[in-house]
């Protein structure tokens, strides 16, 4: 990359170079928020009008997508390897199923499994990582060790 598109991916950098406590508290908050609205009783989104068919599946796209991209977001920028950066993608994807296979008994039997919405959380993990990794090529988060 020339000069110039360096300089540009550094500076797109520094409003998200945050220090990594940072980082993983807004991570943590998302996970926390997620796990809540994931786990809520059916009855909770019945006012919820659906635009489209299977509006459902790409709201859990979406909702795990910004949960990889944050994940992503969150790990040292200096960490490198088969370390974090292959253990984090499978701990979201074992959360996505976890979630999805623990609905039932959280949410007092009112939301079921449904495998269309496990691949959806999959898509949206696999997407945010990806993603992530194609908005952050010439330039990364700085390395920090907190």
């Amino acid at each position: 990359m020339n000069d110039a598109g360096g300089e540009l991916a550094r500076m797109r950098w520094r409003r998200l170079d945050w220090p990594g406590w940072a980082r993983r508290a807004v991570a943590a908050a998302y996970l926390a928020l997620l796990t809540g609205a994931l786990i809520a009783p059916g009855s909770t989104f019945e006012e919820v009008d659906g635009l489209f068919a299977h509006d459902d599946k790409v709201v859990h796209v979406a909702l795990f997508l910004a949960l990889a991209l944050l994940a992503r977001w969150s790990l040292p920028g200096g960490a490198r390897g088969a370390g974090p950066r292959t253990a984090a993608p499978a701990a979201l994807a074992l959360y996505a199923g976890s979630i999805e296979a623990l609905q039932p008994l959280l949410s007092a039997g009112e939301r079921l499994f449904e495998w269309g919405d496990l691949a959806s959380n999959l898509a949206g993990v696999c997407a945010g990582w990806l993603l992530f990794r194609v908005v952050s090529v010439g330039a990364r988060p700085g390395a920090d060790a907190g």
